[in-house]
């Protein structure tokens, strides 16, 4: 038996209502209905798709996996309908991307005025997330695009990257802390510290860790790891915390009155900002037209050094 869309969108119905009862609600069908098209679509898989009981319908293992192609899917369908409109003069639909820290800082507020004067009838999703997890969600067709850090090593072979700008790091203190104005890592290697990383990233090793490992300390002690450059800056802010982030958050006027970057003469190499996308997918006219801009944008900026 083959798997179509119907089942798929009845199926995703299903796992956000949490139950068949609910998802015949929403998608206005009988129950009857609901409950034929899940049994074809187990049929197919070879097995059940959900746990049901008193508490509703729930996920099973095979579901689970399931849910992940059925959401990636039914993005791309809901993604091509749109760009036919677009192709056919209807500037209707949604661009989803994701934005860094510091690219929603310097260049996405302009970015978005610009983008809605030519096309007002768009709506603009935007997702902030370390830019590992925006990369992910890059690959698996979540986002259309992102504007991400991407450091050297970073593996993005499959990914189309457009430099924006570079943007050097250094670590940053609040500014009364009393050692910010110190010269060396070495005064403050027993300092604790707030480090940006996705929760589930599997590599701890990251710039702080390289940091002191290329200057012969012991591994720094670090205090949180959040997902969000604002929630570091935030604790390093209000409390003696250090943390190691691009400079120019540090200078802007959100944050410059409350953290200062702290002079040591030890250098973390600077990484850059890309526009990232999936490698041999077009996007959707409405989304080249903010990606293309984003580009221009940002080489506008006096201190970019973009490149293509």
């Amino acid at each position: 038996m083959e798997l179509t869309l119907t089942q798929l969108r009845v199926f995703v119905a299903v796992a956000e209502a949490g139950s068949l009862r609910a998802a015949a609600r929403r998608l206005g069908i009988a129950q009857s209905g609901v409950t034929q098209q899940l049994r074809k679509l187990e049929i197919t898989a070879g097995g059940p798709l959900f746990d049901r009981g008193h508490r509703g319908a729930r996920l099973t293992s095979t579901g689970e996996r399931l849910r992940i192609r059925a959401d990636v899917i039914l993005g791309e369908c809901a993604r091509t309908e749109e760009e036919m409109r677009q192709l056919r003069g209807e500037l209707t639909g949604q661009v989803s991307l994701g934005v860094a820290a510091e690219a929603m800082m310097r260049l996405f507020p302009a970015l978005l005025a610009s983008f809605r004067e030519r096309c007002p009838r768009i709506d603009v999703h935007l997702t902030s997330a370390t830019s590992r997890v925006l990369t992910a969600w890059v690959r698996d067709g979540s986002l259309d695009f992102a504007l991400a850090l991407v450091a050297q090593e970073a593996d993005i072979h499959d990914l189309d990257a457009t430099t924006l700008f570079e943007s050097p790091v250094a670590v940053i203190a609040r500014h009364d802390h009393p050692l910010v104005k110190s010269k060396s890592l070495r005064a403050l290697r027993h300092c604790d510290w707030v480090s940006t990383r996705a929760r589930h990233a599997s590599d701890v090793a990251n710039r702080l860790s390289t940091l002191f490992d290329d200057a012969g300390f012991e591994p720094p002690r670090i205090a949180a790891t959040t997902e969000a450059v604002f929630d570091t800056l935030h604790c390093v802010a209000n409390s003696d915390y250090l943390s190691l982030e691009p400079v120019r958050l540090a200078q802007h006027p959100f944050f410059r009155e409350h953290v200062s970057v702290v002079p040591i003469r030890e250098r973390v190499p600077s990484t850059r900002v890309c526009l990232l996308r999936r490698a041999g997918v077009p996007l959707t006219p409405v989304a080249q037209e903010l990606a293309s801009m984003a580009v221009s944008f940002a080489r506008m900026m006096p201190d970019s050094g973009a490149k293509a």
